[in-house]
């Protein structure tokens, strides 16, 4: 069951404790990629990635206009540009000292899908928020632990969230009409014993390529939860993927090195770098957000954040 792929090759930036949320703007094929613990946002030109820092742990951005990415970090949603000051779009009702924001991406419609964990991983604590383009906020999923990887069937009508520390994949039937969740189906169920599901992408035939914390691989599954291939990396934490390029039939795999022993990292001396390669499949390309950003929107003030970093080895 093995994929069909180029060797893989590495972007050009400095190992990252947390690199996460690859995602792809198809219009202007920009490659952006986050920085958790790290709390950077990248750009990459070519190969070669700049990042910029942010107030707080940077869970995701989505591509939203030329030049300009929505990125939710702590409990802020906020327009982000390369080397630029965050602005400020919304804020989801929470405190930023006891969750923070994690994986997100836009519906076929534009809306922003966010999920917010506790920043101690706290089982049930975590939910599922939807940013509307006017800049309203709601909640739309609750008693969730790490909501991650998020993704919807190419015709929109499912919807897929991980629940990381769970194991699980599950898609909802999806009414992008409106922008809710209807009757949920258990599509992925990971042994531990095989790593954790983190960040997922949806190809254009419908599978699912999930990135395994723990695990060293991304996995394919159909859409009814057979595993239709695995993909192995030379590193322990791969965290999320991306299919890129202007064909997309590129995969971007991001990676961490947290609270890797310095045994660990010796055996994974790649950990924390991004990884770009060709495979036998095309992706669906990103939506960017449907929102506009107000002319007079406020700079960022950083949240009111633990100084401490989470429990090693958590993941996110």
């Amino acid at each position: 069951m093995k994929i069909w792929h180029t060797e893989p090759t590495l972007l050009d930036h400095p190992a990252l404790l947390l690199g996460e949320g690859p995602s792809w703007d198809d219009a202007t094929g920009t490659l952006a990629l986050v920085g958790i613990d790290d709390r950077l946002f990248g750009v990459a030109d070519g190969d070669t990635v700049a990042f910029s820092a942010v107030p707080d742990f940077l869970g995701c951005a989505v591509p939203w206009q030329d030049g300009r990415w929505l990125g939710a970090y702590g409990t802020t949603v906020a327009a982000l540009t390369a080397g630029g000051t965050p602005q400020v779009f919304a804020r989801i009702p929470l405190d930023p000292a006891v969750v923070r924001a994690n994986d997100g991406k836009c519906d076929p419609s534009g809306r922003f899908w966010v999920g917010v964990m506790s920043r101690r991983a706290e089982a049930g604590q975590g939910s599922l928020w939807v940013v509307e383009p006017d800049g309203s906020v709601r909640q739309a999923l609750g008693g969730l632990t790490v909501p991650n990887g998020l993704g919807w069937s190419p015709d929109g009508t499912v919807m897929y969230v991980t629940d990381s520390l769970a194991g699980t994949v599950t898609g909802y039937a999806y009414d992008d009409r409106t922008g809710t969740l209807g009757e949920p189906r258990s599509v992925i169920f990971l042994d531990p014993r095989l790593g954790v599901p983190d960040g997922l992408a949806v190809d254009a035939a419908g599978a699912l390529w999930t990135a395994v914390w723990d695990g060293g691989a991304v996995l394919r599954h159909s859409p009814d939860g057979a595993l239709t291939g695995v993909l192995e990396f030379p590193v322990s934490r791969p965290t999320s993927c991306a299919f890129t390029g202007g064909a997309l039939d590129e995969l971007v795999v991001t990676s961490a090195a947290v609270a890797l022993s310095p045994e660990e990292l010796a055996r994974s001396p790649l950990a924390g770098r991004t990884f770009r390669l060709r495979v036998d499949a095309e992706g669906l390309p990103a939506v960017r957000f449907a929102g506009t950003l107000p002319a007079a929107a406020p700079s960022s003030a950083p949240s009111a954040v633990p100084s401490a970093a989470p429990s090693a080895g958590t993941i996110r």
